[in-house]
């Protein structure tokens, strides 16, 4: 199904994202690009990446690198996951979220499975038995449709739900097209099934305590941007947050999320609630950026869909690659042997280089 080649050698994620704008319908392209209203976060997203600049330490011996760590006491080989995208069969036909579980599992990442995935929860634990898999939620009516995908996800062997919980409606264009691309695949895939109008918009925090009695399974609330909010998700039991703001597809002027990391992980701290963060990773030093402000870990969405348009679950898996190369390749040249040797004044804003000298 991936006949075109563009482009035989990728060398970056952007080399992607160039080559699945020209293979994905127009429709398709949109979906998964486009931001809401005037796409200021989204595009803030990326520049507020590069307005952040490194100090590494020298002459240290990075000889041997260790990238792993560990999310809600499960270990993975980087610090860098898979959020919850929505229909990859839009971008893979064949496979889909599957190709995307596979590549996850392939370099050791996690993977958040969207609630709007084309693909099934059992599908895609049984093509990674051993990978680590959470499954995103958010709060449905009636409510006996987030009853029973818990208790699908909790059987499959999923093992943490990832709420979101900024989403209380959804903008009119991404209802439209994802309601009207997912109702394409639900004869043939049997997916998650649950649509944009299915959202309970009466949902509070009390919600929360109600999902907790629920379940075992740790809770991530994802959509938390500052830190009175964090402080809230703390008391009503979070086991981590998701600092995200939809990739900019809701709610436009929000701040970029590297720049909303630190207030949230400072309202957290000494509680054991960690924290992650997604929105305009591309490269392999915004991870250690990421991380360095506080980060345990971050997750990536568009990239993994440009993959999986140019070569399936190959594209997917190369982009993974890629990125975790990149990632070693920063580690090594900051100074850093393993992810808990970076230190938060190895990254700064640009404006420190604008003080006068004193």
């Amino acid at each position: 199904m991936h006949s075109i080649r563009e482009k035989k050698d990728y060398v970056c994620l952007e080399d992607f994202r160039k080559v699945a704008n020209k293979r994905l319908q127009s429709s398709s392209w949109s979906y998964f690009a486009e931001g809401c209203d005037e796409q200021f976060t989204l595009k803030e997203n990326r520049e507020a990446f590069k307005r952040y600049r490194l100090r590494p330490k020298i002459l240290r011996d990075v000889s041997n690198i260790d990238l792993s760590t560990t999310i809600l006491g499960e270990r993975i080989s980087w610090p860098v996951c898979l959020a919850p995208t929505a229909v990859h069969r839009l971008a893979d036909f064949e496979e889909g979220e599957v190709a995307t579980a596979r590549a996850a599992a392939s370099v050791g990442s996690a993977m958040a499975l969207s609630c709007v995935s084309t693909r099934t929860i059992e599908d895609v634990a049984a093509v990674t038995p051993h990978g680590v898999r959470w499954m995103q939620v958010q709060f449905y009516k009636p409510r006996q449709q987030l009853e029973n995908l818990i208790e699908r996800a909790e059987k499959a062997g999923y093992t943490a739900l990832v709420v979101t919980i900024d989403q209380p409606v959804c903008r009119q264009k991404q209802r439209t097209l994802e309601d009207g691309k997912t109702s394409l695949f639900t004869a043939h895939a049997k997916p998650v099934n649950i649509s944009s109008s299915d959202i309970d918009n009466s949902a509070t925090w009390q919600d929360i305590k109600w999902l907790k009695s629920l379940t075992k399974l740790p809770l991530v609330l994802k959509g938390i941007i500052t830190g009175d909010q964090a402080k809230i998700a703390v008391e009503y039991g979070a086991d981590a947050i998701l600092v995200s703001n939809h990739g900019g597809r809701q709610l436009d002027y929000l701040p970029a999320t590297i720049d909303a990391l630190p207030e949230v992980v400072a309202a957290v701290a000494g509680s054991g609630v960690e924290v992650y963060m997604d929105g305009g990773v591309r490269h392999g030093t915004d991870v250690f950026k990421a991380l360095a402000r506080g980060a345990r870990a971050v997750f990536i969405g568009r990239p993994i869909i440009w993959g999986l348009s140019c070569k399936g679950y190959e594209g997917a898996k190369q982009v993974l690659e890629i990125l975790k190369a990149e990632v070693e390749n920063t580690m090594a040249l900051m100074g850093c042997r393993n992810v808990n040797e970076i230190e938060p004044s190895m990254v700064v804003h640009e404006d420190y280089y604008r003080q006068p000298v004193l």
